[in-house]
């Protein structure tokens, strides 16, 4: 986001002098403050009016590397920061023609106006003998203490976090792009193989299948915890929504010598929304269910409609233990090793979050176990992310 303000005219010569400083850090930590500030990990700036510190926590002063608040006190936060636009011009931060896209200055100027205001930055700062970015989120709060206002601004190093995504955006890409190549000469191959290998080349292009769906699998629930997820509403049909589930995920090595069915009493609906997070959410079902039993057993899918709800199961007649039942949605839950545990918790947050319905189940020793989503259904749905033809309502 690129911000265009007016630049500020405030020459050095219009800051405060160190005594006004001094007065305005005793009104401003006053008796206690001092110690709450400096127990909180987060990164805490007092500014006056003329956006100069007047306060600082110790997490700020390490972040800064001062060893003492008396050689921050009259710095403003590029200054303090080491921004290489902050001593380009004689008024310091702010004054430069670089500052008028500048985020963090923006946020100032508005809590001085008497908003608050968060954004994030990118600062080119000098380190010692090198340059180096950093991504910071920074709040800014306005504050009256006594006769004076102030600026609360509170800054939180994001750097890790933005680098962590260029690298997944990096890696989801590439990766991609090798396995779906792969795929796309195993979809040419397999049927200009010869006979005997005609076996182990279906294997193959299956594998290479399953590998691209988990890669987009896990792409979805990043973007998803993100909140960076925008679901695509298109129509869609529950009962070839679910017979396309049975065809792909037969093929899977975790489904051999076991049976997947839909329910003979499963309705026919037609109705709007993401299909592809509804398929992911009930194919972590079916994953479930399948790693949970053994050779021979059915997995059985259904649909119907309740009320105005639309719902989806899927069954199997293994039983949890109740000690686990209490855990299950928990990320990074898993009965099997504790790499695993994403495909329940993704359930719950694509089902609950983008697909606005809700996740749960049941399970008995009589019964096995019920997954189940249900999605909401009514004339308000369409706004929600699921809707029904006028003609089925």
């Amino acid at each position: 986001m690129t911000f265009c303000i007016p630049l500020p005219q405030l020459p050095a010569s219009q800051r405060a002098d160190t005594e006004t400083l001094k007065a305005q850090f005793s009104t401003f930590v006053g008796t206690h403050c001092r110690d709450f500030f400096d127990a909180l990990p987060n990164m805490i700036l007092g500014l006056n009016a003329q956006r100069q510190i007047v306060f600082a926590n110790t997490a700020a002063l390490k972040f800064f590397s001062f060893r003492s608040i008396e050689q921050a006190l009259g710095l403003r936060p590029g200054e303090a920061a080491g921004c290489v636009n902050a001593d380009i011009v004689d008024g310091g931060c702010g004054n430069s023609r670089h500052c008028r896209n500048c985020a963090a200055l923006a946020a100032i100027l508005n809590a001085i106006e008497g908003n608050s205001d968060t954004c994030q930055v990118n600062v080119i700062r000098r380190s010692h003998t090198h340059l180096e970015g950093i991504d910071l989120q920074v709040d800014a709060s306005p504050v009256i203490i006594g006769v004076e206002s102030y600026v609360v601004f509170a800054i939180t190093d994001i750097s890790h976090e933005v680098r962590r995504r260029s690298m997944e955006q990096i890696f989801f890409h590439d990766v991609l792009n090798l396995a779906g190549g792969i795929r796309g000469l195993t979809e040419i191959l397999k049927d200009s193989v010869p006979e005997t290998c005609s076996m182990e080349m279906g294997i193959l292009h299956s594998a290479m299948e399953s590998l691209v769906d988990e890669i987009l699998a896990q792409r979805e629930l990043t973007a998803a915890e993100n909140g960076e997820l925008v679901p695509d509403l298109k129509p869609a049909n529950s009962l070839q929504l679910m017979q396309s589930l049975v065809h792909v995920y037969t093929s899977l090595p975790v489904a051999r010598g076991r049976i997947l069915a839909v329910a003979a009493d499963s309705e026919d609906i037609d109705f709007v929304a993401d299909g592809r997070l509804l398929q992911r959410v009930l194919g972590n079902m079916l994953k479930n269910a399948l790693e949970a039993e053994e050779e021979g057993v059915v997995i059985t899918l259904r649909s119907w409609r309740e009320q105005d709800s639309l719902l989806f199961s899927v069954h199997n007649p293994g039983f949890i233990p109740s000690e686990i039942q209490d855990d299950i949605f928990h990320r990074s839950f898993s009965t099997k090793s504790k790499t695993r545990g994403l495909g329940t918790y993704s359930m719950m947050l694509l089902a609950e979050q983008y697909l606005h319905g809700r996740v749960g189940f049941t399970s008995t020793p009589e019964h096995g176990t019920f997954f189940t989503v249900t999605l909401p259904f009514s004339q308000g749905g369409a706004e929600h992310g699921l809707s029904a033809p006028a003609a089925a309502l």
